[in-house]
């Protein structure tokens, strides 16, 4: 049930500001490697790095992926600088874990042959201050020659970890990010019969940032403009792939080929297709709209956004259509917090068009959303597809608010379209809501708006609150 709360005699703002911290790294305890559940997959993947490694190279954008989580010889950190990095190695013992992938990685590193004790420090940006990320690294020797390492983020310096015997180990550590948006990370090589060579295997990087969690509805599949929704007021939203997409609204809304989401940013949606199969719907700009889509090579994706504005209600729509009946069937799952949509299907087996899914949330204190994509597929082409996406506030809006004699006025937006309201009075406004006296009822217009004037000031109460809610 969403709410506004009106006070007759008094208006009062409170705001809450927030103090950036600084970006020191807490340690945990370092982990040998077992097997690729060490790979950990909290929150959103950011960027990782798998230097030296070959096989990762060659594989491409597809990387070697352990766990879901797949790691790059071409890092995609933002802004990398890189200390003292200037050798590497590809013949490390093998872990024998029980992923080959996993097994593969961990035989090649970067690291210091300078031999005289220095440092590797190795600094990045690109992340969103006051966020919460993850660090989670690597070492691994095995050739039985003592090797160990200290990391440092901050003022915190990690445990020692043990790599020189096999097998390795991994460690993980979290920071707030500052307002720099950058993280300085300093591998320090101790104790080895051939030299103080720190050395990095592997790395990757999640932001772990709480977001809120989005109710999903059923998902529908895709018939015609009055899908795109329109209720509250147009925030946001994307049309991958389409540079004339701003000169094709649908249902009055029009979708940006840029998008215009605040802080947007995607994770491996790096590919772009115009010539899916149009889902034939009467509407020519949505037919045309949804022949193009971004998409990723099969591991999870994610794409995420912030600008928004703490405690509003918002609503995002995602669409995905193929429709060429390529002999399989294809769909995606959408997780936002701790929710997870149904499946959507992509309508490539010939089943007819794709779908679109609707969520909700309420924006927290980070003003960000993140959303991941975990692809299925019968066949061998599981990949993250999204064709539209839409992102609107529907926070019921008090824009006028007055008093004349017993009477009050009262002007909302972004209500249900002839949705039902409810307003609720109480002289005391710490009163359980249970306790809130029922004032009258009606119905929001087709538009989501209400224009209220009624008798129902009480001229001997000297103060009065009124909730609006629906």
């Amino acid at each position: 049930m969403k709410t506004i709360l009106i006070c007759a005699s008094i208006v009062s703002v409170l705001t809450i500001a927030a103090n950036a911290q600084n970006a020191n790294i807490t340690w945990q305890a370092p982990t040998a490697i077992s097997g690729p559940s060490d790979v950990r997959t909290l929150g959103n993947y950011f960027a990782s790095w798998a230097p030296y490694n070959q096989d990762s190279f060659n594989n491409g954008v597809k990387g070697l992926v352990v766990n879901g989580t797949k790691f790059r010889a071409q890092t995609d950190f933002q802004n990398l600088n890189l200390v003292n990095f200037n050798n590497g190695y590809t013949s490390y013992n093998n872990p024998n874990t029980s992923d080959a992938n996993y097994n593969d990685l961990m035989q090649s590193a970067v690291y210091n042959g300078n031999a005289d004790g220095t440092p590797l420090v190795m600094t990045w940006g690109g992340m969103v201050p006051g966020h919460t990320y993850q660090v989670q690294f690597w070492a691994n020797d095995g050739r039985g020659n003592g090797r160990s390492e200290t990391l440092t983020g901050g003022a915190n310096t990690s445990a020692s970890l043990v790599f020189g015997n096999n097998p390795g180990e991994w460690i993980i550590g979290t920071f707030v990010c500052d307002g720099t948006g950058t993280e300085t990370l300093t591998i320090s090589g101790v104790g080895s019969v051939n030299g103080p060579y720190p050395q990095l295997n592997i790395i990757q990087v999640r932001d772990v940032t709480t977001v809120p969690d989005i109710t999903w509805q059923t998902p529908a599949t895709i018939a015609g403009t009055s899908d795109v929704s329109t209720w509250g007021t147009y925030f946001a939203s994307w049309a991958p792939g389409d540079g004339g997409a701003n000169t094709l609204p649908v249902n009055g809304v029009t979708f940006q080929g840029n998008s215009d989401l605040p802080g947007f940013n995607t994770t491996d949606l790096d590919n772009s297709y115009g010539n899916y199969t149009a889902p034939s719907t009467p509407d020519a700009n949505y037919n045309t709209l949804l022949q193009y889509a971004t998409f990723a090579n099969e591991t999870p994706s994610s794409l995420t956004w912030n600008g928004m504005t703490p405690g509003d209600t918002y609503l995002v729509q995602i669409w995905v259509n193929d429709g060429r009946n390529i002999g399989e069937t294809r769909s995606g799952t959408f997780t936002g917090g701790a929710n997870t949509s149904s499946s959507v299907l992509y309508g490539s087996d010939g089943s007819g068009p794709g779908q679109y899914v609707t969520g909700t949330f309420v924006a927290n204190s980070n003003a960000t959303e993140i959303i991941s994509i975990n692809p299925f597929s019968t066949g061998p082409n599981p990949d993250s597809q999204i064709n539209l996406l839409q992102v609107r506030d529907i926070t019921l809006r008090i824009t006028s608010f007055s008093v004349s004699g017993t009477t009050l006025n009262l002007s909302a937006i972004n209500g249900a379209a002839n949705g039902p309201f409810i307003l609720l009075g109480s002289a005391d406004v710490t009163k359980p809501l249970s306790q809130w006296t029922h004032i009258l009822t009606g119905n929001f217009d087709s538009g989501g708006n209400l224009n209220l004037s009624s008798s129902v000031i009480n001229p001997a109460v000297s103060r009065q609150f009124y909730m609006l809610s629906e």
